[in-house]
């Protein structure tokens, strides 16, 4: 697990409302202990206090006695708690008969003279463990806690007064006015139908319930003027499938340093200057591809490429180990800058079918590969799947520019152009392919460290051990995922499908000695059947950790039998 977020829906909870609610949300799934407490230090030096409330965790069983502001005493007993997340988030909230007590300790603080020496704040801390994990990560950090930083440590406020929470949430109006209209004719126009809709939309409308998150998010206030006024575009134009998945949008963070993530909808592309926020939007303006036949508007491409980003595995080609290279890179590039994923997709889906890549070289969609329902059964009668339009771009361009020479060369007729599409759902990379893939699309240079199929077995035993050692290294070194080749079907390249198949190794678990991985062979969404949660696989021997992450794991003993290559990036990617 790189990363882990907690957040409540506002900042100053009212306290004559129901309980605070928190969204948890981190880069994998598993399970969190949330901890509150009076105090940063409370945080730091888990205990129990001479006052019980100072300081709560729900994995422990909590019961006390405490006094009401009138004098008055109750009693609180509350047993441990098991939060898993699911699809990288959960919601959480404060027991009520814990709230009930804090908000009593902040009646104490108004009485004359106070009789508490509450602060009407509540710092919080979460722990999470990911699947198949030997240990927690922690966010805030100690650091965050300490000196100078501990007044802007997370926490809440609580109101001695009664109020809905959503009447605490207000617009963001200087991203608002920059929304913008049509100008000369209805300059303001778009602001204004944000705001009338604010105005209007029922406090159970589903949209509203989205455009409250955005605007109660630390992720939106903390963005810039212009990140902001592009996501509220992108609620009032996203359309009904698109616009309540916008808040997971807000969730959703990139490892860009040594414990360092940044909200992804402020990261920014390789090339052209615009966070990933402003080039969602952009993909409501271009003029979409003439042979995307089935979008009926361009509400859908959006909803394409969001749910690429939100769970980016899953393939377009079909089976075949050897096919997962692009698929893998694609999973790569949305888990470092999905900006730039969406930059790609800007130009990929309109009607030019092209882009520059971040080292300037153009990559453009194959002939008529938009028009899938021709091949499906097509000239060669094979069946296939095809996901969403946005990964058939992404993958078809980058399999064409990878093979350079060896992609099918047009013809115009109807077998040449069947060709190039089976050819799409069918192709992968070899290593010097991925490797051209990889700096073009990064503009960063990749070094593979690799055994070519043909080697002898005595070669590739021989070999594999300072491979797996060097990659034991690098991942973590490198701070980011990084794209990984292990044997499939059979080891030492022996038959039936002893080619290498490309995942995308997540994390090292040292404690665990396990390496985590997602496997690009099927979406977290829709899973196969027989993949089961916590069940072990074979050839290779693996962990099955979270199917609906597609997230597996293999032992370091048994990868060094099993390893094929990596390829690291020279310097960071970002």
């Amino acid at each position: 697990m790189n990363w882990v977020r907690m957040h409540s829906l506002i900042a100053n909870w009212p306290g004559g409302g129901g309980p605070p609610t928190f969204d948890i949300s981190a880069d994998e799934n598993g399970s969190v202990v949330v901890e509150l407490a009076w105090d940063p230090q409370a945080l730091m030096a888990p205990a129990s206090y001479l006052d019980p409330l100072r300081y709560y965790s729900t994995d422990v069983d909590f019961n006390a006695t405490v006094k009401n502001a009138d004098g008055t005493s109750r009693s609180i007993s509350i047993p441990a708690q098991t939060i898993q997340l699911s699809g990288n988030r959960v919601t959480w909230s404060i027991p009520a008969s814990l709230w009930d007590a804090y908000v009593q300790e902040t009646l104490k603080t108004i009485n004359t003279p106070p009789t508490s020496t509450f602060s009407r704040n509540i710092y919080y801390r979460v722990r999470a463990t990911p699947p198949g994990g030997s240990s927690a990560l922690i966010w805030p950090a100690n650091a965050a806690l300490t000196g100078a930083h501990s007044a802007a440590a997370p926490h809440i406020g609580i109101l001695p007064i009664s109020a809905t929470p959503s009447s605490q949430v207000v617009p963001d109006m200087p991203a608002v006015q920059g929304m913008g209209g049509i100008p000369i004719v209805a300059p303001n126009l778009w602001s204004d139908a944000l705001l009338w809709l604010w105005r209007n939309l029922p406090e159970a409308d589903v949209n509203r319930q989205a455009l409250v998150a955005i605007f109660a998010h630390d992720a939106f206030l903390n963005a810039s003027l212009g990140t902001r006024t592009a996501m509220l575009n992108l609620w009032l134009w996203a359309g009904p499938t698109a616009r309540p998945k916008l808040p997971r949008l807000l969730d959703r963070n990139a490892v860009v340093g040594s414990n360092l993530t940044q909200p992804i909808i402020s990261k920014m592309a390789l090339r052209g200057g615009k966070t990933l926020a402003e080039l969602l939007a952009d993909l409501l303006r271009i003029t979409p591809h003439q042979d995307l036949l089935g979008v009926l508007s361009k509400e859908q491409l959006l909803d394409d490429v969001i749910t690429e980003i939100l769970d980016p595995n899953g393939q377009v080609n079909q089976g075949a180990a050897g096919t997962c290279s692009p698929t893998s890179i694609q999973t790569l590039l949305i888990t470092v800058n999905p900006a730039e994923y969406a930059r790609l997709q800007v130009g990929l889906l309109s009607s030019s079918g092209s882009v520059a890549l971040a080292n300037g070289d153009t990559v453009s969609v194959p002939p008529a590969i938009y028009q899938a329902a021709r091949y499906a059964s097509g000239i060669s009668g094979q069946a296939f799947l095809v996901r969403t339009n946005s990964e058939l771009a992404f993958q078809a361009a980058i399999l064409k520019y990878g093979q350079g020479s060896r992609f099918p060369a047009l013809t115009g007729t109807p077998q040449n152009v069947n060709a190039i599409f089976q050819a799409t759902i069918n192709g992968g990379f070899t290593v010097d392919e991925t490797k051209h893939a990889l700096d073009g699309i990064f503009n960063v240079n990749f070094t593979s460290h690799y055994i070519p199929s043909a080697a002898a077995q005595a070669t590739i035993q021989a070999a594999q051990p300072g491979i797996k050692d060097g990659f034991l290294t690098d991942l973590p070194g490198r701070q980011q995922q990084m794209i990984l080749s292990v044997f499939w079907g059979a080891p030492y390249g022996a038959p039936p499908n002893g080619g290498g198949h490309v995942v995308l190794a997540l994390r090292r678990d040292q404690g665990a000695s396990r390496v985590f991985y997602k496997n690009p062979q099927y979406p977290g969404s829709h899973p196969p059947s027989w993949i089961i949660q916590g069940a072990n696989g074979a050839n290779p021997p693996r962990r099955w950790e979270d199917p609906t992450q597609a997230l597996e794991s293999i032992g370091e003993t048994d990868l060094v039998t099993w390893i094929k290559g990596y390829w690291a990036p020279d310097t960071a990617i970002i």
